[in-house]
């Protein structure tokens, strides 16, 4: 090898040293705000749970804030199937659909009928959050 090319090398070599050792410094430095955005994150997520409890029971849409406002929402959101999921209902769906009408129907009428019954029989979660405003 030529004498640039390995001065080449070497001059990369140090920078990803100083890049590495930069990198490490910066997490090392950036672990304590990283554990208390945990603790604080955490905590906020409690609040939320009592506040948007108390905001339901009594009603309350919008609380008041110094700056802006705090609105209480709902929404539902559908749980994604799982195999699991699918396995219990595609059972359950023979439990109390494996009747005579079925029988006659025609592989892509049981085909519609249990792909109906799987996607409508899904679960949903109901979430109440707060979103500042």
């Amino acid at each position: 090898m030529a004498d640039s090319t390995i001065d080449h090398f070497k001059c990369e070599v140090r920078r990803f040293d100083n890049i590495d050792s930069e990198i490490r410094t910066i997490n090392e430095k950036m672990k304590p705000l990283q554990s208390r955005l945990k603790e604080l994150k955490q905590t906020k997520k409690t609040l939320e749970n009592t506040i948007c409890s108390f905001m339901e029971t009594n009603e309350i849409a919008e609380c008041k804030l110094s700056e802006g406002a705090l609105l209480y929402k709902e929404s539902k959101n559908v749980i994604p199937l799982s195999k699991e999921t699918i396995r219990q209902n595609i059972t359950k769906f023979f439990k109390e659909n494996y009747n005579d009408e079925f029988k006659k129907s025609n592989a892509e009428e049981k085909a519609e009928t249990l792909f109906k019954f799987v996607y409508e029989n899904r679960e949903y979660k109901e979430n109440k959050t707060l979103k500042r405003v």
